[in-house]
Formats: C-alpha cells, structure tokens, sequence
C-alpha cells in the first residue's frame, strides 16, 4: 500500500470537509453549468485526443497508484532473488522455474522463462531490457492522458465562464440577476483550475515517478537473473541488488 497516496487522499477529504464546516465553501460554489462544462468538455477532447486504450488503463491504474508500494517491493525482492539463486546453487537453472509469477506484474517469471530457455547471457539481457523500456513508454503514455487533462480543464473552466458572462450580458437589464449570474460563470473556472491542480497534476506526478521505480525493480530483477545465469553465488547476488538501494 503506498502511504503517501493514501494520506494525500485522507488530507484532500479533511481540507474539503473543513472548509464546508467552517463555512469556507458555500453552496454557491456548487454550479452545474461549470461541472458541464469542464467534465464534458474535457471527456470529449479526450475521446478526441488520446488512444481509448490508454484511457482505460488511466483509469485502472488508480488502483495500483493506492495499493501497490514498488519501494516496499524492492526491499522484499532482495531474500527472494538470494533464495532462488541459492536453488539455482543446488538444482541448476532448472530452479528458475519456481520464480514467483506474481513479482513485478510477473517481470520476474518472464525473464527467468527467457533464461531458461536461451541461456544467452546477451540475449536475454537485450530482450529484457527492451521489455522494461517498452513498458516505461506505455506507462508514461498513461501519465500524458493526466497530463492533457490537467491542460485541458482549466481552458474548459474558462470557456465555461466565458458562456456564463454572455447570458449575463443578455439579461444586464435585470440587476438583481447579474451578481448571481457572475458567481455561476466564475465558478466553472474554479472547477477547472481545482480538478487540473487537486487531482490530474498529482497523479501524472505519481505516475511518472512510479515508473522510474519500476524500472528499477525491473532493472534489480534482470540483474539478479543476469547474475545467476553467470553462476554467481547468492552472497554475490545479493550484493549486486542492495546496491540499488543504496
């Protein structure tokens, strides 16, 4: 569970329910018009501009953003890489076989299929890097979908105001109406700058950052392989993989 997301969740709840209690944010800040504006006009730019594949996987890489902790994977991936070189120590590369399918959204499994079947030191070096970059460049693929977002919103959040500050110019006859009227149109680019800021921003900045992270439990993960293949004794392995955490 990556704690960070999860008190940063935890404090955007506190700081919205504390400014409703406190009468910070008034019921006047509620506007169909701008949320309208700004969700539907964005979902539609979106449509427009962005693979729908990548927009499914922005949405399900939510989950991963709150429940998976790469940093605490790392640390666990150490005495596993050393057990399964000390069963390569004993059995041979056959051993590669038990490697843990669920480790790194099965990298672990992959490589040590692809060690054991080639047994090319070169090339399974090359097949698996290729692999960590190719995944890099889809994640980050994701992240742009935020990206365009936390773009996109705030422009719809002006847009909107602007809509707004024509029918106020329609109705300047009735002074009554203008003040109202003016607190609806503004209102659609909070809503824009709040979403962009509040939600799109930090999670592109989490998914950028998660893929850096898991590049380098990939990159631990193909070490250690790498290292077994060589023959290297597991005290060797794991030496070769703490240095990643230094």
């Amino acid at each position: 569970m990556d704690f960070s997301t999860i008190l940063g969740v935890a404090a955007f709840a506190l700081l919205i329910f504390v400014g409703i209690s406190s009468n910070q944010l008034s019921s006047s800040l509620v506007n169909l018009h701008g949320i309208f504006v700004v969700l539907g006009g964005c979902a539609v730019a979106m449509l427009l501009n962005t693979p729908f594949k990548y927009l499914v996987r922005a949405f399900t890489e939510l989950k991963t953003l709150m429940l998976d902790d790469t940093n605490a994977n790392m640390q666990r991936l150490i005495p596993i890489m050393t057990n399964l070189a000390e069963e390569c120590r004993m059995k041979g590369l056959s051993a590669l076989k038990e490697a843990d399918p669920s480790i790194a959204r099965g990298f672990l499994s992959r490589a040590s299929l692809a060690a054991l079947e080639y047994n090319d030191y070169n090339f399974v070096k090359q097949v698996m890097e290729q692999e960590i970059n190719q995944t890099a460049d889809e994640t980050n693929e994701v992240a742009n979908v935020y990206r365009t977002m936390s773009v996109l919103m705030p422009m719809f959040g002006l847009l909107g105001t602007l809509i707004g500050i024509i029918g106020v110019l329609r109705d300047l006859s009735n002074p009554e109406s203008v003040g109202p009227a003016m607190g609806v149109a503004i209102t659609s680019a909070f809503y824009g700058i709040f979403m962009a800021n509040m939600i799109c921003v930090p999670i592109a900045g989490k998914i950028r950052a998660r893929i850096w992270m898991e590049v380098k439990l990939k990159s631990m993960i193909l070490d250690g392989v790498l290292e077994i293949m060589k023959g290297s004794i597991p005290i060797v392995v794991e030496r070769r993989l703490q240095a990643y955490l230094a």
